[in-house]
């Protein structure tokens, strides 16, 4: 056995960091572990070029109330996602532009998308993502998935197909795998679709000067030696009197351990004693996202000359969405993409060439073919990466919610849990992590 501190954080993503923050300035000795040779978790920066770019998580918007306090203290400057210009539609090979943020449909499709994002916010308003049970019908919704329950009320294959590109830049993953009960529950703790989906007033509304990972390596730094990077946890042994994080050949303890990774990681640990059945239940089903955020770097911002913002919205894929990316100091002119879902799942078995190509052929369809003339293509595929295994976020088939949510932040023993999975706020974003890992700090810290 090696160190020991009064509580040791298993992952060094920005709610472990967070969690492990909050119990420091409380007096509590605290010992932070990555399987990573980073911390971040899946944010991660790197200069490409003439600019530092995220190839993880990358934005801030309105009402994530904690990451902005946090990086107003740590001094971290962000800027505006650039929005100006039109935005371009592609649904079942048909290409349109438009400006507001309401894409251009019929009018019949228009009155059905306005009556679908009204019912929408309506029932979403009822599941409380602390309590999503409690909902009038809230088993039923469980019951069946968001592609099923949304059938009763979007008749249009075009609707259907705008929202598919929607779930799947937010999930990761496609309407049919994603129970209905889990999804409002998901949306009305970000505040809706239309905020999770939108620049201006939404959540891609800003981004990190420095990259979104300089949140991260600022907490690390004020923890200083209280970081561990590279020991993958493999085993927690709980004894009466704390919980040892045994890695390769070293081991780390506490009073109380706080698990801050994502739920399907957190079940690939071996726990002595064994963990509730409910709770191993949970992790084995919380499937991870399918995501690969491609960035394309070039010497001009071409699209903004010609008019474009940059934004696309494309049910046909491969990209689900592409937004503009230059850097801040628009040194770097760049457009980044995402292949999500069902797509991503089997991107990378492809030749890269064969990838590249494919990207750039439609970059080209829609910006034109200034499109082709790129300096650096980069692209990470976070299903690959092997102590993420997805991105963006962790979804629920049916039936999960009804029979295990309990045990999503419940602690078993000494262990407690946090991580963006496990927030009851901003679920699957930076804030989430945040507001998870400080509730899972003040668990032990009353405990303590």
């Amino acid at each position: 056995m090696g160190e020991r501190a009064d509580v040791v954080v298993v992952g060094a993503g920005l709610s472990g960091l967070c969690a492990a923050r909050k119990l420091r300035k409380e007096g509590a000795s605290v010992a932070v572990v990555e399987a990573r040779d980073r911390v971040g978790g899946r944010t991660r920066t790197e200069h490409i070029g003439q600019g530092d770019f995220d190839l993880g998580g990358q934005w801030i918007g309105p009402g994530q109330d904690r990451l902005w306090a946090l990086v107003n203290e740590l001094g971290i400057q962000t800027f505006p996602t650039y929005a100006k210009g039109k935005k371009v539609l592609e649904v079942e090979g048909h290409l349109s532009t438009y400006k507001r943020s309401i894409p251009a449909l019929s009018i019949p499709n228009l009155i059905q998308m306005q009556g679908a994002l009204s019912y929408l916010d309506r029932v979403r308003k009822q599941v409380s993502p602390t309590a999503p049970l409690a909902m009038d019908g809230a088993q039923a919704l469980d019951a069946e998935t968001l592609e099923t329950w949304r059938s009763k009320f979007v008749k249009s294959s075009k609707i259907n197909a705008v929202m598919d590109a929607a779930v799947r830049t937010i999930f990761g993953a496609e309407a049919r795998d994603l129970s209905a009960l889990y999804f409002l529950m998901y949306l009305n703790g970000g505040g809706g679709l239309r905020k999770l989906s939108e620049v201006r007033g939404g959540a891609q509304q800003d981004r990190f000067v420095a990259g979104a990972q300089s949140v991260s390596r600022a907490l690390a730094a004020e923890l200083g030696d209280s970081v561990r990077l590279g020991m993958p946890v493999r085993k927690l042994v709980q004894s009466r009197d704390g919980v040892d994080a045994v890695s390769d050949g070293d081991a780390v303890g506490g009073r109380f351990a706080i698990v801050a990774v994502p739920p399907s990681l957190a079940g690939r640990i071996e726990y002595d004693p064994l963990v509730s059945v409910a709770r191993d239940q949970l992790t084995q089903r919380f499937a991870m996202g399918a995501a690969v955020k491609v960035l394309v770097t070039y010497e001009r911002a071409f699209w903004r000359e010609a008019g474009f913002s940059g934004e696309v919205v494309s049910s046909d894929g491969p990209l689900s969405v592409v937004y503009d990316n230059t850097s801040h100091d628009e040194r770097q002119p760049a457009l980044v993409g995402f292949i999500v879902g069902s797509q991503a799942r089997h991107w990378s078995a492809q030749p890269h060439a064969d990838r590249q190509r494919r990207v750039l052929a439609k970059l080209e369809r829609y910006f034109g073919e200034q499109a082709r003339s790129f300096q650096e293509y980069h692209e990470l595929d976070w299903g690959a990466e092997p102590w993420s295994r997805g991105c963006p976020v962790g979804g629920l088939p049916p039936g999960v919610l009804t029979h295990s949510f309990a045990y999503l932040r419940k602690p078993e023993g000494r262990i407690h849990w946090a991580g963006t999975e496990a927030a009851t706020e901003w679920i699957g974003y930076m804030e989430g992590a945040i507001q998870s890992g400080e509730r899972a700090a003040d668990e032990v810290l009353r405990r303590l």
